[in-house]
C-alpha cells in the first residue's frame, strides 16, 4: 500500500513501515471525526432525506471490536479472557465497545461512539440522545428495555420503539400471555432496584407508554414499547415495518466489519485504532453520499415491476479507496475523477432482494478467536 501511495505521488524514493509508524503518530484521529462530521452535516442541511411519515429513523445497537493486543491497547479498552468448556485459560484478548446511531432509510451512520469493551450499551446510548432532534424515531432492541432508559428519552422528548423481552416488565408479560391483545397503553411504575438512579437523574416515578404485540411469520411473538401513544397516527401494522427496519444497523455493522475488515488493524498502538475506526466510519459515509443520487437515477428509470437496483459494495468501496488520494490530495480535476467513478458505478449494480432471513448464529469466544487467526479473509 505504501508503494501504491508513492506511484500517485509520482515521487522516486519509497517509504519504509518504521517512517510510516512514525508519521502517523503526527496525524490525530480527530481529522476524521470532523470530516466526518463535516460530510453528515452537509447531507442532511438541505433536508431532503427519506423519512416515515415525517420522521428519521434512526436505528441503535452495540457491537463488540475485536482490537490488536499491546499494553495500552489493554490499558484504554481493557481485556477478555478466553477459556474452554473446562474453564482452563486459553488466553485474552482486547476488544472495545461500538454504540452506532444509524439512519436505516439513508444509510447514514449519523454518530458513534467508540469506549471500553466492558461499556453498558444503554449508557453509551444515553450519552447520544442529547444531540438529536424532536423529528427523530429511535429503535432499539432488546438490550435497551429498562425502565432508567425509557424515562430518560422520555424525559428528553424523544420518540422510540424499544422492543422488551417478555420478563421486563409484568404489564410486557401480560400482553405477551394474552392472545387477543394487540395494543394497549399502559402506566409502568419504578422498579425498586432504579429508584435511586431515578432520583437522582431528576426521572419521573411513573410513566405511560405503549405496548404492541406482534406475531411473526415464524409464529414468534414480539411485544414493542413505544412512545407513539396515537393509533390512529400508527398502527400495528406500521410497528411491523417500523421495527424490521432496525436490521439496517445490523446490516452496517456487516459492512464495516466484512467489505470495510474494520478489525483488521493497521497498528497497535491505541491512536492508529482510533485513526482505522474513524476513517472506515468516514469512508462509509462517503460512499452512501457518493451513490445515492445514481441509485435514485437507476431506479426511476426501471419499469415498476422491478425489483430495486443497488450500487454493488465490492465495487464502489474499491473504487473509492484507489481514488481517494486524487479525490483529496492531488491537484486533479476532480470532476474528471467522480465522472469515472459515476460510470464504474452504474455498471455494477446488484438487485435488492427483500424478505430475505438468514438466521443468526452465536459465536462463541473460542470460534472467534479460531477465526481471526486461521479462517479470516482480508477483503479491504
Amino acid at each position: 500500500m505504501l508503494n501504491e501511495f508513492m506511484l500517485e505521488t509520482k515521487q522516486c524514493y519509497t517509504i519504509t513501515a518504521g517512517a510510516f509508524t512514525k508519521a502517523r503518530k503526527k496525524l490525530k484521529h480527530t481529522a476524521y471525526v470532523e470530516l466526518n462530521a463535516d460530510i453528515v452535516d452537509l447531507y442532511y442541511r438541505d433536508d431532503d432525506i427519506e423519512r416515515f411519515r415525517g420522521y428519521r429513523i434512526l436505528a441503535f445497537d452495540g457491537s463488540k471490536i475485536t482490537l490488536p493486543q499491546s499494553e495500552d491497547v489493554k490499558n484504554e479498552f481493557g481485556s477478555k479472557p478466553i477459556a474452554n468448556q473446562a474453564d482452563a485459560a486459553l488466553g485474552e484478548y482486547s476488544r472495545a465497545s461500538y454504540q452506532a446511531c444509524y439512519d436505516v432509510l439513508n444509510n447514514i451512520a449519523v454518530s458513534s461512539i467508540l469506549g471500553h469493551g466492558s461499556s453498558y450499551e444503554v449508557d453509551q446510548a444515553v450519552e447520544m440522545i442529547y444531540a438529536l432532534k424532536s423529528d427523530d424515531l429511535l429503535l432499539y432492541d432488546r438490550g435497551y428495555a429498562s425502565y432508567y432508559f425509557m424515562a430518560t428519552l422520555l424525559a428528553n422528548k424523544k420518540n422510540f420503539i424499544i422492543r422488551c423481552p417478555k420478563i421486563s416488565f409484568k404489564e410486557v408479560q401480560a400482553v405477551f400471555d394474552d392472545d387477543t391483545a394487540t395494543s394497549r397503553i399502559v402506566t409502568i411504575n419504578c422498579p425498586i432496584r432504579q429508584k435511586k438512579r431515578a432520583e437522582e437523574n431528576k426521572l419521573s416515578k411513573t410513566i405511560k407508554i405503549r405496548l404492541i404485540r406482534l406475531v411473526l411469520s415464524s409464529g414468534e411473538v414480539e411485544v414493542l414499547a413505544t412512545s407513539l401513544l396515537n393509533e390512529e397516527e400508527f398502527t400495528v401494522e406500521d410497528f411491523n415495518y417500523l421495527y424490521s427496519l432496525r436490521w439496517g444497523v445490523e446490516t452496517f455493522f456487516s459492512k464495516i466489519k466484512g467489505r470495510l475488515a474494520l478489525e483488521n488493524f493497521t497498528g497497535k498502538t491505541v491512536e492508529s485504532i482510533y485513526q482505522d475506526f474513524w476513517s472506515t466510519i468516514f469512508i462509509s459515509n462517503l460512499e452512501t453520499i457518493m451513490t445515492e443520487d445514481i441509485e435514485k437515477k437507476i431506479n426511476e428509470s426501471k419499469p415498476i415491476e422491478n425489483k430495486k437496483i443497488k450500487i454493488n459494495k465490492a465495487v464502489s468501496f474499491n473504487a473509492i479507496k484507489h481514488k481517494a488520494l486524487e479525490l483529496f490530495v492531488v491537484e486533479t480535476d476532480k470532476k474528471i475523477v467522480l465522472d469515472k467513478l459515476m460510470q464504474l458505478f452504474m455498471l455494477n449494480t446488484i438487485v435488492t432482494r427483500e424478505n430475505r432471513k438468514a438466521p443468526r448464529k452465536k459465536t462463541s469466544d473460542t470460534q472467534s478467536m479460531n477465526f481471526q487467526k486461521r479462517k479470516r479473509k482480508h477483503v479491504f
